[in-house]
């Protein structure tokens, strides 16, 4: 089959869960004998693209598997990307790659900045799949995190987004996009999600009834995993935190909780960049300079993770926000490396306290 994947950013500039979802979803796919290409927005990268039917457009290849890359003349600001679902341009630039590459399947990973993808699809008589990795569909910015720091129960028909977080714009607006947002999900044929909350999450918000979904966990390929030089704790515990550094990952909250434990045989390594939140690794960085055990081990590969987690003991997720299905999680796992994370979401349904690793209150170091 002709498949077409869809997620709002890739490699090599990006590289959190999603990406990595997609990148290990397309090369199954080739492998089972599939023709596969990414659909992505180009956000950082600016370089050989060519004028396409209605938009800039680019392809390259990124460890075999072919990507498409679009972008805007004129790139809009993140409040038109969260709030123009449907935009003109991009689906006829996506009615077009459609039509020439001749698709049989659309597979959305993440609709940010590609949402009008999704109708394009439908409406060129695609078959489409959405995997829900976080909430966009009903919540702008994704995570369900007011900015107030508080857990969001649901939009409440967009009262509670006017309230919280978008009080400087219209009721038209937040209306429009629950509109929109109705229209992407009726042109979904399948509606996929990696964990139990998430689905209960968005029936409970009388968002999108809990039977349209079907829970499809995400898989981990076992044979790249080598287990035989995996270090014996002795005299040292190694903490280990694994992701992208940004506020609503709740590093803060690890690294307050470390800097509270005085015990002198345990270390804690911090791997991943901080993309645009330099201002709070900065922050992280000044309140951990006393602290010798804490060591900031900067971006990493994935490719090397298996050699990340051999020296690691325990791997901490602390997520201020209901994580759905953490890849950090599954892959800590999978190298039998035990996980400290907080007791909400996905998370704490991918770990049973005392069996496969602890879970804590959420936000509480």
């Amino acid at each position: 089959m002709r498949i077409l994947v869809g997620v709002h950013q890739f490699f090599p500039y990006h590289y959190t869960g999603i990406e990595r979802y997609v990148l290990n979803i397309c090369k199954q796919l080739l492998r089972m004998g599939h023709f596969v290409k990414v659909l992505t927005y180009s956000i950082i990268d600016n370089t050989d693209f060519k004028k396409g039917l209605r938009m800039l457009y680019k392809e390259y290849v990124f460890e075999g598997v072919s990507v498409i890359a679009l972008r805007h003349n004129d790139i809009p600001n993140d409040h038109s990307f969260c709030f123009e679902l449907i935009n003109d341009d991009l689906y006829n630039e996506v009615v077009n790659v459609i039509r020439e590459n001749k698709f049989d399947i659309y597979h959305c990973a993440h609709p940010f900045r590609i949402s009008a993808s999704i109708k394009a699809a439908k409406d060129c008589g695609l078959k489409v799949v959405f995997m829900a990795t976080d909430y966009w569909l009903m919540c702008p910015l994704g995570i369900m995190l007011r900015t107030d720091k508080v857990l969001c129960e649901g939009p409440d028909k967009g009262q509670n987004c006017l309230k919280f977080c978008f009080s400087h714009i219209n009721t038209y607006e937040i209306e429009k996009r629950i509109k929109d947002s109705y229209e992407l999900i009726n042109s979904c044929d399948c509606l996929l999600s990696p964990s139990n909350f998430l689905i209960w999450l968005f029936d409970s918000a009388k968002y999108i009834n809990k039977e349209r979904f079907i829970l499809s966990r995400h898989g981990f390929d076992y044979t790249k995993r080598s287990l035989n030089s995996k270090r014996l704790p002795d005299k040292e515990i190694i903490f280990g935190y694994i992701g992208t550094i940004q506020q609503h990952k709740g590093v803060h909250v690890m690294i307050e909780g470390f800097r509270r434990t005085k015990h002198k045989n345990i270390r804690l390594e911090v791997w991943g960049g901080y993309f645009n939140e330099n201002r709070y690794y900065q922050d992280l960085i000044e309140i951990s300079k006393e602290d010798h055990r804490i060591e900031f081990k900067g971006v990493y590969d994935f490719n090397d993770i298996g050699k990340i987690l051999e020296n690691i003991d325990v791997v901490i997720v602390p997520s201020i926000w209901y994580e759905n299905a953490p890849l950090t999680i599954s892959t800590s796992l999978a190298y039998l490396t035990p996980v400290i994370t907080s007791n909400i979401g996905g998370m704490a349904e991918m770990i049973k306290d005392g069996y496969n690793g602890l879970t804590f209150k959420v936000g509480d170091p």
